[in-house]
C-alpha cells in the first residue's frame, strides 16, 4: 500500500507541475496581448486628440435641378491627415467626393477644397466631414 500511494503522489505532483507550467505560459501570453492592445489604444487616443478639422465654407453651385457642393476645409490640428480617407455626409447620406490636389496627405495648417457632385434638394442642408480616426466637423448651407 505504501508503494502505490507514493506512485499516485508522484503522478499528482508531476501533473500539478505540468499544469502550472502550461497555465503560466498561457497567462503570460494573454497578459502580453492585453499590454500591446493597451499601448495601441493609448497611441490611437493620442492621435485623435491631436487631430482637428474645420469646415471654413460650404459653397453650393446650382446647375439645373441638381447642384454641386464645394467645401473649403482646414486642418487645424497637429496631425497629418489622409485627404482621400475622409467620409463626407450630406443630410446623413454618405457621398463620394473629388479633390483637385495631387497629394493625398493633408498637413497641419493647410486648407483644401473638395467637391461633391450631383446633389439635389432646395432649402437648408447639413454637411459632416469625418476623418479616418473619427474626428468630425459640421456645417450648414442653403440652396
Amino acid at each position: 500500500m505504501g508503494f502505490e500511494l507514493s506512485v499516485v503522489t508522484v503522478i499528482f505532483f508531476l501533473s500539478a507541475v505540468l499544469l502550472g507550467t502550461f497555465s503560466y505560459t498561457m497567462l503570460s501570453a494573454s497578459n502580453e496581448v492585453v499590454g500591446d492592445a493597451s499601448a495601441e489604444q493609448y497611441q490611437m487616443q493620442s492621435v485623435r486628440i491631436q487631430t482637428d478639422i474645420e469646415v471654413d465654407d460650404s459653397i453650393p453651385q446650382t446647375s439645373g435641378s441638381n447642384y454641386n457642393l464645394t467645401l473649403i476645409l482646414s486642418n487645424t490640428g497637429s496631425e497629418t491627415i489622409r485627404f482621400d480617407e475622409l467620409n463626407v455626409l450630406v443630410d446623413g447620406t454618405l457621398e463620394s467626393y473629388s479633390y483637385g490636389d495631387v497629394a493625398a496627405t493633408w498637413s497641419p495648417a493647410e486648407t483644401r477644397n473638395l467637391t461633391i457632385t450631383g446633389l439635389y434638394g432646395l432649402g437648408m442642408h447639413r454637411v459632416k466631414v469625418v476623418t479616418a480616426n473619427g474626428v468630425s466637423a459640421y456645417d450648414s448651407y442653403l440652396v
